[in-house]
């Protein structure tokens, strides 16, 4: 009577592709609350006709399949602008849904597109329930119209395979990580300009030629499995664009509102966090003291930290590592969930 619904668009030769880290993740933990896997997948080279023909069939298929007063949890984004109508076809079968919210396309764009946030807001109003990331999104979610129920993940899970146990730093080094796709992250090019911190950094699309910085490595590119026992240092860095002096624009609005997958890859590995100041995981790095805000990278060169507090860091990030890496983050709002809708 429980099955769960995710899309993979041309990703699954994409190994070094975060996002189908978290879609992998959510697709296991569903699996283990009894939620029957349900996955359509389709090339981005598909012509646009043969795409459509195919999903229409799939979710014809789906829609015989499902039995009535069935619970469906579906891994959002979900052909935005198709899904709706599946939903609303489902309702004579009394078939409930509750989405989890990867992102937000309309948000991750800009959100200054007013008729692309209508439309994306008036397809989440179609589901029962929503999970956002964190009350930031919520917030602005019900701002933009959403009048459905919504829970707060909180965070992302980072589910790992063995026990991460990354080597530790011989002592407090002034070490920093930093790992995803490179292309984004020109930043990293002017990291020499924060002499006092070494810098780790690992992605695809690393520009191999342009620095020769002391401060700054390039260690390599994995998959999301496999980063998460490569990284060693004394802090994961969240930062988008260009400049150290602040985030991209679109970029850097985003992190207002989202959790970023890179902020549970940090956990994971046991480090603490270094990330903006307006994030939106700033309040819970915070409250937390899983780490410290800066308003620009350069701040790090004036940063003074004891043994004491950076130890501190650790064990908290450490009790955040066990909860993460176990899935307990996503199976309570899936509970939370189930309970609203079957109230």
């Amino acid at each position: 009577m429980k099955y769960q619904l995710s899309i993979n668009v041309g990703k699954s030769a994409d190994k070094n592709s975060a996002s189908t880290k978290a879609v992998k993740d959510c697709i296991q933990l569903f699996s283990s609350l009894g939620y029957k896997d349900y996955n359509f997948f389709y090339s981005e080279s598909t012509n646009s006709s043969l795409r459509y023909f195919y999903m229409f069939t799939a979710l014809l298929k789906l829609y015989l399949k499902l039995p009535k007063g069935a619970l469906v949890g579906v891994q959002y984004p979900m052909l935005n602008n198709v899904f709706k109508y599946f939903i609303k076809a489902a309702r004579q079968k009394e078939i409930r849904f509750f989405c989890v919210i990867h992102d937000i396309e309309s948000l991750r764009l800009g959100g200054q597109d007013s008729e692309l946030v209508k439309k994306e807001v008036a397809n989440l109003n179609y589901y029962d329930c929503l999970i956002v990331h964190n009350s930031s999104m919520m917030a602005w979610l019900k701002e933009k119209g959403i009048t459905k129920k919504m829970i707060p993940l909180g965070l992302f899970d980072y589910l790992t395979v063995n026990q991460v146990n990354n080597e530790p730093e011989t002592s407090f080094s002034n070490s920093i990580v930093f790992a995803g796709n490179l292309a984004k992250s020109n930043f990293i090019y002017s990291l020499n300009r924060i002499s006092s911190w070494n810098f780790k950094v690992y992605g695809p699309n690393y520009k191999k030629d342009s620095s020769s910085f002391n401060n700054v490595k390039w260690v390599g590119e994995f998959s999301p499995d496999e980063v998460v026992y490569k990284l060693g240092g004394n802090f994961g860095l969240i930062w988008d664009g260009n400049s150290i002096e602040k985030c991209d624009a679109i970029l850097g609005n985003y992190l207002k509102y989202n959790n970023p997958h890179k902020f549970s890859l940090y956990l994971a590995a046991g480090l603490p966090v270094i990330a903006p100041r307006d994030s939106a995981i700033g309040k819970m790095i915070v409250e937390q003291q899983l780490g410290f805000l800066v308003e620009n990278l350069e701040e790090l060169n004036t940063v003074q930290l004891s043994s004491e507090q950076y130890d501190k860091f650790k064990q908290n990030c450490e009790r955040v590592k066990k909860q993460i890496t176990n899935g307990e983050y996503f199976l309570k709002a899936v509970e939370e969930a189930q309970q609203y809708l079957y109230s």
